[in-house]
């Protein structure tokens, strides 16, 4: 029938229409509210899950049984899986996303990473290292990049950085004399004034709140108390803390930090040469780095540098080697590395 240009339906056509409505919109909440993981041996799952709390079945091609979800709950009565290891990649994808910026150029990571071993192992020791590109994707990450090693005067990020952070917000209130401890601590890396800080605001704290904010799982505090260069971390923490600086310090904050990094002086306040590693060759300051370096706990020389290149680019060389090895060739070793780093970040 008609009426009015409109064309009406008999009633038991429109129940019918009703219906084919009614079963096109639930099917289409189904497959909106499905999820794909994919099971052993790369096997696709679809997993449907069911509304208002009705359980819905996985549907596997290949594999008999049900599986769970790609982070091993039990979805819908399916059967849980184990979680996949928890690699120094996958903690780096954890805490070093920063927002949304321009991806940096592919690197060449294999050779990246050979450079960095043989320049290692030259000095008979170990360099882990870890790039994070502009956008917050880890561009190079080697094997020992979640291995923990003593932080030496890179821990003085943390506590300056979180320092910054607390004074931003108003919990607390720094004087000028504190603020150029600070600044002393990073530009001059200056091992006295560190101290100071570490006395006078509870250097431990402000190492875990730093450490919980960014989500560093391989960093922890110093086995002796007070010898806050012996605090450890990881190739793969310290560059999800530079790559995240602005989320988790704060915009302001984390300027101030970069600045400070960019103002390295050449020899530190204990007469030891700043320009190695990320610095070397770098004498107009458009690297923004922290250097460190101590001997010789448990027999062991560290090495280290980690920044922020011109391009945005983190990058962190943490250098670990016998005692027996000279500053000498530690700092070539460093050197060698950084440049390979460098010259594949474009």
């Amino acid at each position: 029938m008609q009426a009015g240009g409109v064309l009406l339906l008999p009633p038991s056509r429109q129940r019918r229409r009703g219906l084919a409505a009614r079963a096109a919109t639930a099917a289409l909440a189904v497959v909106l509210t499905s999820l794909l993981v994919v099971g052993g041996a790369g096997t696709l799952v679809v997993v449907l899950a069911g509304g208002r709390g009705t359980p819905a079945p996985a549907v596997a091609a290949g594999v008999a049984g049900s599986l769970g979800d790609a982070a091993g709950r039990s979805v819908a009565g399916a059967a849980t899986l184990p979680p996949a290891p928890d690699t120094a990649e996958d903690r780096l994808l954890r805490v070093g996303t920063p927002g949304p910026r321009a991806s940096s150029p592919p690197v060449d990571a294999a050779a990246v990473l050979a450079a960095v071993e043989a320049a290692a192992t030259a000095a008979g020791g170990s360099i882990a290292l870890a790039v994070v590109g502009t956008d917050g994707t880890p561009l190079v990450t080697s094997p020992d990049a979640g291995d923990p090693v003593y932080t030496a005067s890179l821990v003085k990020l943390l506590v300056v950085g979180r320092l910054l952070a607390l004074e931003a917000t108003g919990a607390v209130a720094l004087t000028d004399g504190d603020r150029s401890l600070m600044e002393r601590a990073i530009v001059r890396s200056d091992d006295p004034a560190m101290s100071v800080l570490w006395d006078r605001w509870g250097g431990a704290a402000l190492v875990t709140d730093t450490a919980s904010a960014a989500g560093l799982t391989g960093t922890g505090l110093p086995a002796v108390p007070g010898q806050w260069g012996e605090a450890t971390t990881t190739a793969a923490d310290v560059a999800g803390l530079l790559a995240r600086r602005d989320a988790v310090l704060g915009p302001g904050p984390a300027a101030i930090l970069l600045d400070w990094m960019r103002a390295t002086s050449p020899t530190a306040a204990d007469g030891f040469g700043q320009d190695f590693g990320l610095l070397a060759g770098d004498p107009a300051g458009t690297v923004a780095a922290k250097q460190g370096w101590m001997c010789c706990v448990r027999g062991t020389r560290q090495l280290h540098s980690a920044g922020v290149l011109p391009g945005g680019q983190v990058v962190v060389l943490l250098g670990d080697f016998p005692s027996g090895t000279s500053w000498g060739r530690a700092r070539t070793a460093l050197d060698t590395a950084a440049a390979a780093v460098r010259a594949a970040a474009g």
